[in-house]
Parts: C-alpha cells; structure tokens; sequence
C-alpha cells in the first residue's frame, strides 16, 4: 500500500528564531568585549569583528537548501544569526575605540576641569526641564587653547532656560566635554550611548552665532511640534496640558515630577508616554481617511498612510518604543495592502529583528523591553483570556459592562503577565494597585489622542472652535488625574522590592521564557517532531506548578522585603553647600531635619523619592531654623524650632529619642537636637555658633560614636575645646569644607576623619551597638543644574 507523501513547509516562525538568534549574538558581543577577547587597537578593533561573519554564508545556504526541514533551517538560522549578532555589537558598542577626529576622544573624566570652547548646530527638539534646557549639538570643532581640531560628534549640552535655542541655531560652547557619568542605580553613559551621545557638556556659556544650518525637513517637522505644543498649552491648564503634550506628541518634560511619579507607583505610566496603541491609532486615521479619499488607489492609499505614520513617528520622536510600534504599524499597513493575513505575533519580532540590525543597543533600552514584553502578552494572553472571560462571567454581564471590563481589565492583565518582573527589577517596585488603576483609566485614553489631535490641528485655524473641542482630552485627563493621584495614596499601594524580589523576577522571567519557546516548538509539532509527544504533559504541568509556586513567593517575599529591617537608619542628604537629615526609625516611621537652606541644583522632594521608600509620608517635619521656609510643603505633622524647648524629649519608636538640646531666634543658626539609639548617638544638625558651642561644651556627651561635621554653607565650624572635649570615635568631613587653621591643624592629626562627598545620600545603620556607613550618589534625574 502506497503512503502519500506529505509536503513539508517552511517554518512561519523563522523571523521569531532569527531574531532571538540575533538578540543572543549581540549580547554574546557585548560579552566578548567586555572580557577583552577584543580590544581597542588606535581606532579599530583587534582582532577584526569582521571574522565573525565568516560561518554566515553558510549557515543562510544551509538554512535555505533545508528550509522545507525544520530540524534544519531553525538551528542554521539561529547560529547564522547568533554570528551576525555578534559582529552587529561589535561594530556599534556602548564603548567604541575613538581616536583624534571624534569628539569623546577629548572628554574629561570629570566635569570639573579645563573648559574647552565647542562649536555646532543643534540637530535636536530641545528638551527644557524645570530649571534648565538641554540640547543635542553636532559638534564640529573643538578648540584646546590655540590647538583647533575637526571633530565628529554629539554632545549633550545643559544649559539656563533663558535664552532658548532651536533646531539648527549654530552655538558656540564653552565647558568641560565630560564623559556621562554612571550612577549606582542608572547607568547614565549606556543610557546616553543608545542616542549616539557619549559627551556630556554642564556648567556652559553658550553665544549664538548663526540660525538655520539644519536641514529644511527638519527643521519644519520641529516647528510644526513647538507650535502644536503651544497650542495644547493655551488649550488647557496645567499639568492636564503637559499630560496632553506627552501623549499626543511626545513631549514630556514638562509633566510635573510629583505626577510622574503617581504614574509609576500605580502601573500607569505607559499612557503617558507614545506606544503602540498610539500608533494603531495614527495607522487608522490615515488608512481611513486615504481609503475614502482615494478610492481603489489601494496602493496610493497605503503609501499614503505609511507616509503618515513615519511623519507621525518621526515628529514624536523616534525612540525605541515608538520605533517598535511604527514598524508592527507599517507591517499591518502593508498586509492589507497585500490582502494578506497580518500576524501579529511574526510582526512584532520582525520589528525587533529590523531594530536590532539598525542598533544592536536597543536590545538594553527599557522602554523597548516593556514595550516589546506588553505587546508580546497581549498577543499570547488577550484572547485565550478574552475566550474564557466570556465563557464564564461575560455571558452574565449587561454588554457595556462586559465590553468595559473586558477592554480594561483583561488587557491590562495579559500585558502585566509580561512586564511585571521588567518592572520589579528595573525599578525595584511591585504595584498592587496597577489592575485597579488601568481599569478605570484605560477607557479615557483614546479621546484624549483622537481628540486632543484634533483640537491641536484646528487650533492652528481657529482657537475659539479648538478650546470648545479641547473640552473631551481634558475631562479625560482630569480623569486620568484624578484617579491616579487617589489611588497613589493609598499606603502600600506599591511595595518596593530588594535583592530577593528581584532574583524572583529573573526566575520568573526565565520560566516565561522557556515557555514561550515550549509553546513555539508545540507549532512546529506537528510538522517536524520538534519535542517528543510523550514530554508534552510534563512540560507543561511543570511550567504550570512553578508559576503557582512563584508568583505568591514573590508577591510575599515583596511585602516582606518592604517592612522595615528593625534597625536605625540616618539619611544624610547632602546639596553641595548644606545637608538635610532624613531618620528612618527600626518601626519605619520617617522624621525630617530640616534646616530649609537653599539648594536649587538638589530639590529635596525629587532626593527624598530617590531613596528607600522614598514614596512614604513623612511622619514629622522638624524645621530647625527659625523662620524657614520648608521646600517641599508636607501633609506631614510639622514643629517649628519655636515650638521646642531644650530638655524637651520626643520619643520616635522604642528605645529611640530625640532630645532639643539648643534653640536659637536667630535665622543663621539652627537648633541642635542629641539622637539617642541604645549606644548609639549622635547631634544633629551640627550647625551653631562659636559662642553656642562654648556654652554647651559640658552639656554634650563625650566620646560620641560619630560626629557630623557642618557643610560649607552653613557658616558653621567645630571650635578646637569643643572637639577637644567630644573626642569622637569617627568624623564625617564634607568635601570641599575649609575650617580655620586650629580646627584643620586638629583634624589632621585625627586619624578617624572620614571625608565624604558633599553632593550624595550618606546613609549611617545602626543596632544601637555598631553602625555602617555607604554613600550613595544621586542619580541624573535629581540633579536640577
């Protein structure tokens, strides 16, 4: 009896193998580099990355002549592009080998050195924060004293906001080309590399020498968002126009701090920023209106819509996400151009594949990852979800109830599956909230971009008729606001996530990982055998019983990890000239000294979220000064200095207390409070008078454990008798404080003087018997110079 032969066909899946080939030879590159397999040898590498693409030819030949055997193509793909990977990185790292004709190659490892005068254009949308601009600059020349050089490069310019620059101004720059600093918690160089940025200007005077030396597209493209960004701002108050300006064109930097940072905690900043539920949105609009307005030109009618959304990318511009989404867009464009099927899942990776190719350091961007992680969920999880939501509770629902819930809840699910470990190790936070929180916003967010456009555009014709349709985007970003700020409130909403937590993240994602490519090799099944039939069921029982086994972990071990630890925490928070001091009690309760002296390049509300918990109310506001005014106001309890009296003890948590040992009317001086943990004590903040200290010199405890020294701004200093008569155990310095000649002569000859930065977190941990100090800098987003 004759068997029929069955015909075999190549894989659909091969874009997917391809580009997880390419991702896995990237990162190896980037391995290989970093173990310096391969080193910089003047301006190129050695050995020559270009080796690595010997094996690609014939891994593509072999694919192809066995792309009918699946067995075959798929692991030729995946090593010919593991090698292609590879080479990608190689030439385009984080860290290229520059010589004398690129800019980094003149770049000081601090930002603090010999000016150098710079001349280029701007090639970029400025970026004007709350209290300085930022600008990419095309450097072309760069002077050393009278030694001129050519040079090729972008540099990241920070200057006042007064006066404003724009795209294709030419400037000339003074200041130090400083390489981009990498801070504990961001690394800010990397950040910058996947921009082509790798020089980082502060501190500048900048004259202007010519205007329009851009290109003329350009040019008008930029244009075209300023005008539309000022009309969004007449349109509607604040921070609903800033929200606007984030979501419809791109433009976030003036959305308030305090407001980001309610987004995050309640899982909700995506709306905010451009993905690929704006794009859908952009790809509809055009493909509609060209369908309409061009008939059976079905051809022109798709160039004309994938036209507008490479504008409409471009204008907003152009980041990963953005990029992600415009290429998936386009695909879909293109399949109905086609009158093919669009599948979805092949078209997210193909976007991944084309990006990876353009710039293999996408693959470390994480708004790319969560962007890339939400949109891979919502094609594996929305409609197997979708199916049994209407199988079991969606038949019992009224149809608007169950289109809202489905729409909302369902979605916001299937995408959090994906991106909740990228969110738990990347920003150490698990959000509680965050199902609760899009469910109720999600539904707004459409009109806002559909409508908000819309009265953007006729507000360039008639702004009477613009503002009265400008009323549907700012009901619902009232909404959104409303919602977010409530439930942002609400104690323990976010819980933050240490080591552990993120350790689970990782697993979590690995399990998800190997199931995702379970599921792949379940397609090929049956038509190549890929996994045997018989490991089917334990595969997936396995898979199954560590995600019930992890998830509650996690969840718990997040809770856990977020109580507090029992011990003393003492945050100095240093701003160059003063400090302020944040105690974190064993209970958890949070009490703020604070003097309130200014320091405008070191807002204290943006230092306080940085830390620990930094989403936590303060439980007491201490103003130590007499007439301070407190920056940032506080729903917290507040005491004056006025309000105490010296002997006057507050009892903070069990064993713990803070004593008022010194008031003072005057403004210059602040009062002095003895922090008593078991052995453990210290004064703070050490910032009274000559004749203060002479007065209380037999009042303070000696030999204290540690000694705060004051900041060079406060006008403060240790007297000789006084250190004379403490002799602490250990003394904490400020960089850059100068004393008068006794005092230094004295710390001199004191072994146990610590020197510690004047502009970073000191944290001191105590039990009551011993204590640890670490110094943590600031990251890039606190810093307001």
């Amino acid at each position: 009896m004759h068997t029929p032969r069955v015909e075999r066909l190549p894989s659909p899946f091969l874009p997917i193998y391809a580009a997880i080939g390419l991702a896995l030879g990237i990162v190896l590159g980037e391995r290989l580099l970093a173990d310096g397999i391969f080193i910089c040898s003047g301006e190129q590498l050695s050995p020559s990355p270009f080796w690595l693409l010997a094996p690609l030819p014939f891994a593509l030949a072999l694919a192809w002549r066995g792309r009918n055997r699946r067995r075959i193509a798929i692991p030729a793909i995946l090593l010919g592009m593991i090698f292609l990977g590879g080479w990608r990185y190689l030439v385009r790292p984080f860290e290229p080998c520059f010589g004398p004709g690129d800019l980094a190659y003149y770049n000081s490892e601090e930002a603090f050195g010999r000016p150098d005068v710079m001349e280029g254009v701007v090639v970029g949308y400025p970026e004007l924060r709350e209290s300085y601009a930022q600008y990419r600059v095309q450097v072309d020349t760069l002077w050393q004293g009278n030694a001129k050089h050519e040079v090729e490069g972008i540099a990241l310019v920070r200057a006042d906001l007064e006066p404003a620059y724009f795209y294709g101004d030419r400037l000339r720059i003074r200041g130090v080309p400083a390489t981009p600093p990498d801070f504990p918690d961001f690394d800010y160089g990397r950040f910058l590399a996947r921009k082509n940025i790798y020089t980082l200007v502060r501190r500048t005077e900048i004259t202007f020498i010519e205007a329009d030396q851009g290109s003329p597209f350009w040019a008008a493209l930029y244009d075209f968002r300023a005008q539309a960004s000022a009309i969004l701002d007449q349109l509607m108050p604040q921070p609903y126009a800033a929200l606007a300006n984030g979501m419809i064109l791109g433009i976030e930097s003036g959305i308030p701090r305090d407001l980001y940072e309610d987004f995050n905690l309640t899982g909700t900043s995506h709306v905010i920023v451009i993905s690929g539920s704006n794009i859908a949105i952009i790809s509809g609009i055009f493909l509609g209106l060209s369908l309409r307005l061009f008939g059976k030109r079905r051809r022109l009618a798709i160039g004309v819509t994938l036209t507008g959304i490479i504008l409409y990318t471009l204008l907003v511009g152009a980041d990963a996400a953005v990029t992600r989404a415009a290429i998936m867009g386009g695909l879909f464009v293109l399949a109905i151009g086609l009158e093919r099927q669009s599948v979805a899942l092949v078209s997210l990776f193909v976007a991944a594949l084309a990006m990876f190719l353009l710039n293999p350091l996408t693959l470390w961007d994480v708004g790319f990852q969560l962007s890339f992680m939400a949109t891979l969920g919502l094609i594996l999880f929305n409609a197997p979800l979708k199916r049994r939501w209407d199988a079991h509770l969606g038949k019992r629902l009224p149809r608007p109830v169950n289109a809202l819930l489905a729409e909302g809840l369902l979605v916001t699910f299937a995408a959090q599956l994906t991106t909740m470990a990228l969110v738990v190790f990347y920003f150490g936070r698990l959000s509680l909230i965050s199902f609760l929180a899009n469910l109720l916003i999600l539904p707004v967010q459409p009109p806002i971009m559909v409508v908000g456009g819309l009265a953007a555009l006729v507000g360039f014709l008639l702004m009477a008729l613009a503002k009265i349709i400008a009323l549907v985007p700012y009901a619902s970003l009232w909404w959104t606001v409303f919602v977010v700020e409530k439930l942002a409130a609400i104690p323990y909403g976010s819980v933050e996530v240490s080591a552990f937590g993120r350790l689970l993240a990782v697993l979590y994602t690995a399990i998800f990982g190997l199931g995702f490519l379970w599921w792949l090799f379940r397609q090929e099944q049956a038509a190549d055998g890929f996994v045997p039939a018989t490991w089917r069921p334990y595969l997936a029982r396995s898979l199954g019983m560590a995600a019930l086994v992890i998830l509650p972990l996690w969840v718990g071990a997040s809770y856990w990890e977020g109580q507090p630890d029992g011990r003393l925490h003492i945050h100095q928070l240093g701003r160059e000239q003063a400090a302020t001091w944040l105690i974190v009690t064993p209970g958890g309760n949070r009490i703020l000294l604070d003097p309130a002296r200014e320091s405008p390049a070191y807002p204290l509300d943006a230092i306080l979220k940085s830390l620990p918990g930094g989403n936590q109310p303060l439980d007491l506001h201490i103003l130590t000064r007499t007439g301070a005014d407190p920056a940032p106001p506080t729903s917290a309890h507040r005491l004056l200095s006025s309000d105490l009296r010296p002997g006057v003890i507050l009892n903070l948590d069990e064993s713990l207390s803070l004593e008022v040992i010194h008031t003072s009317v005057d403004p210059n001086e602040s009062a002095l409070f003895l922090l008593r943990y078991g052995d453990f004590t210290a004064l703070l903040p050490f910032e009274i008078s000559q004749e203060t200290q002479a007065a209380l010199r037999e009042r303070l405890p000696a030999n204290p454990p540690l000694f705060l020294a004051p900041y060079p701004g406060t006008g403060a200093w240790p007297s000789p008798d006084l250190l004379a008569r403490l002799r602490p155990q250990v003394i904490l310095l400020p960089d850059g404080t100068t004393y008068p000649p006794a005092v230094q002569q004295i710390l001199a000859e004191t072994t146990t003087v610590a020197t510690i930065p004047n502009d970073a977190a000191i944290e001191i941990i105590t039990d009551g018997r011993s204590f640890n100090l670490t110094a943590r800098p600031y990251s890039q987003d606190v810093i307001q110079r």
